[in-house]
Parts: structure tokens; C-alpha cells; sequence
């Protein structure tokens, strides 16, 4: 008979049943876990330091995510993983708006302008990756300056946009932040 042990197992990249349960939405095999397992489960760090909150963010399961927050506190949700990511970095880097969203109004604005250990806010990753919708938000709700933020290669999101060959947020860097952006130094 299998116990509470093999739920806990670990693969080679340190992730147990309930990271892989959060990353591919089954919030049911997430509680019979936690039923079994305990809340602590959803805590517990990947080798990268990400926990079910990382987990769930970096893909967009939404749900899995409230119930993680539900069960374990919003503190979880400011984390820092490998890099210094959080749960709003990982998310928009994917372009997950809408758990972007979920974790400002949950953790407020700053842990939307908190830099990982290369100076990039969620502004840049979403630029980076041409989430548009993403950077919108970001901009909406910390203003116009996330996009001028410089990271450690003194690059703004005018440069991670352009540098991922994202026309769309290119042009909207320029529009909310005015033609000099592309000039700064």
C-alpha cells in the first residue's frame, strides 16, 4: 500500500504530485493531496524555490492559485524563487493577465515593481515576452515609470520589446511614454 511518503516523492527537479497537480490545473488531485498530505505540501520548494503558488502562476491556473492563497496565506505570493522571481514575474513573463491582476490586488502594487536579481520588474518580462494586455495592466496600475525602470544592462521595456521583436509593445512603450524613451541612454 502506498503512503503519505509517495505523494511526497520528489522528481529530479525537486517537484512533488502537488507542484505537478498545480501546473496542470487539477485542483481536485490538489485537495485529495492536501487531504492526505497536509496544507504544508503547498509550501514546500522546488530546486528552483518555487512553491504551488510559483507553480500555478507561471501557467495561469487561476483557480489552483486561490486555493493555494486560501489554504496557505498571501504571503506565499511575494516569495522569491530562483532569479529572486515571484509568482507576478512568473506569471508575466507567460502572460497570464489575469493571475497578474489577482496577485496586485491581493499584494498591491509593489510586488508588481519588485526587481529579480537582474533589475527586470514584471514590466519588462511582459514586454520581453510581447504580452501587451500584461503590460497594459502593469502600467494601469503602478504608472507610466515601470516602463522607464532600467535593469541591471540599463535596458527599459522599450528594450526587452524590442529585443523580443514585439512591434504591438513597442508602440505602446512609445505612446505612454513619448518618443524619447527610444533615445534614452
Amino acid at each position: 500500500r502506498c503512503g503519505e511518503e509517495q505523494l511526497r516523492k520528489r522528481d529530479n527537479d525537486g517537484k512533488t504530485c502537488a507542484h505537478w497537480a498545480s501546473m496542470k490545473g487539477h485542483l481536485k488531485v490538489l485537495q485529495f493531496l492536501v487531504e492526505r498530505c497536509g496544507d504544508g505540501m503547498l509550501k514546500e520548494k522546488t530546486n528552483d524555490g518555487w512553491t504551488c503558488a510559483h507553480a500555478a502562476s507561471q501557467v495561469g491556473q487561476l483557480e489552483v492559485l486561490r486555493y493555494v492563497v486560501e489554504k496557505c496565506g498571501e504571503e506565499l505570493l511575494s516569495e522569491k524563487g530562483k532569479h529572486d522571481w515571484t509568482c507576478a514575474h512568473l506569471a508575466s513573463v507567460r502572460g497570464h493577465v489575469e493571475v497578474v491582476r489577482y496577485l496586485a490586488e491581493r499584494c498591491g502594487e509593489e510586488l508588481l515593481r519588485q526587481k529579480d536579481n537582474y533589475g527586470r520588474t514584471c514590466a519588462h518580462w511582459a514586454s520581453a515576452g510581447g504580452h501587451l494586455e500584461v503590460v497594459r495592466y502593469v502600467v494601469e496600475t503602478c504608472g507610466e515609470e515601470v516602463l522607464r525602470e532600467k535593469d541591471k544592462h540599463g535596458k527599459t521595456g522599450a528594450h526587452a520589446a524590442s529585443e523580443g521583436g514585439h512591434l504591438e509593445v513597442l508602440r505602446y512603450v512609445v505612446e505612454t511614454c513619448g518618443e524619447e524613451v527610444l533615445r534614452e541612454k
